[in-house]
């Protein structure tokens, strides 16, 4: 991840879009982090799949190369796994997800600078596949996704931890520790593309390294109800829960807030309120259940945040003249 700097670099990159019925935006920040290695996916046109999207989050540590290659590659090497046909079987497009996770990773290990000893870089990885009846959501690592529906949360992946006991099982198994919650002390997550150096044992299958690459796969069938899918790094789950944030996103779309980017900025700059030190992405994909109230929504509250500043510095002056004159 890197070292810290002395201040947070707060500027964003996001991005919204609309597509198979659905509006969504990715919004990412570097943060306190010395180096931004986050990566993202979000398209609503794969042409072997028709009306279907994807979106993912790749959150990349010890460098920023198998997050990048990760969102650069994994549609096309998911497309090479498409045998659902027209009919988009969400049990077969799991499968699929499963697979691509896999050939992915051993793309990864051909790169020039793998293969050279050059870069050591992993990454978690989060990704939603979007049909018009399912959402199948491939997890490997610690970025995390959660669905709002009918005003309930569902959560989408669970966290890939070594401490968890199917996860400790497999890491002794492959020769590995597991210390201070961390593989053999170092690596905070047990699930990873990337970090070939826990992947070493040929005896083993890449699903039984100490660190595997094997996503976890769920599928939820769509529903009217479903108001927003939203897909995240650790930097937002380090000072979020999943409640916490569906109810964030919610609030925003009570207080009338249609636009999916400024709603994800506002997570962001929320989320480094509450302390987060690390980067940040989020996409968020609104479906049609979201219920958007009145008002000004994000630049309401952009304007009062903005006015209480003014307020404040008034004060501050007030007191200055005031001191100064009592001195005199």
């Amino acid at each position: 991840m890197g070292n810290f700097l002395s201040s947070p670099i707060t500027e964003k990159e996001t991005h919204v879009g609309m597509g198979n019925g659905l509006a969504y935006a990715v919004s990412c920040m570097q943060g306190w982090r010395a180096t931004m290695e986050d990566a993202h996916i979000a398209r609503t046109v794969i042409p072997s799949f028709g009306d279907c999207s994807i979106f993912a989050v790749f959150d990349g540590h010890g460098g920023k190369l198998i997050a990048d290659h990760s969102a650069m590659s994994l549609t096309e090497v998911l497309e090479k796994h498409n045998n659902v046909g027209k009919e988009k079987d969400p049990n077969e497009i799991g499968k699929a997800m499963g697979k691509a996770f896999l050939e992915l990773d051993e793309k990864h290990r051909a790169l020039t600078q793998i293969v050279s000893g050059e870069d050591h870089s992993g990454c978690t990885a989060i990704a939603a596949f979007v049909t018009p009846t399912h959402i199948i959501v491939a997890n490997s690592g610690d970025s995390r996704s959660v669905l709002s529906t009918g005003g309930t949360v569902v959560p989408m992946s669970f966290d890939h931890k070594p401490n968890n006991e199917k996860e400790r099982m497999r890491i002794e198994n492959a020769g590995g520790s597991v210390r201070n919650n961390r593989v053999n002390g170092d690596l905070a997550v047990s699930r990873a593309l990337g970090d070939f150096v826990y992947k070493q044992r040929s005896d083993l299958k890449p699903e039984e390294q100490q660190v595997s690459a094997e996503p976890d796969i769920k599928t939820q069938h769509r529903s009217k109800e479903d108001e927003f899918l939203i897909l995240a790094c650790d930097g937002i789950w380090d000072v979020m829960t999943n409640d916490d944030a569906c109810d964030f996103v919610r609030s925003l779309m009570n207080k009338g807030e249609s636009n999916m980017g400024l709603i994800c900025e506002e997570l962001l700059d929320h989320c480094l309120q509450l302390g987060s030190r690390d980067n940040m992405s989020v996409v968020i994909v609104k479906f049609a259940g979201a219920k958007i109230g009145t008002g000004e929504g994000v630049m309401g509250l952009r304007k009062a945040r903005e006015k209480a500043i003014e307020e404040a510095k008034r004060l501050e002056q007030s007191e200055h003249n005031y001191s100064a004159a009592l001195s005199q």
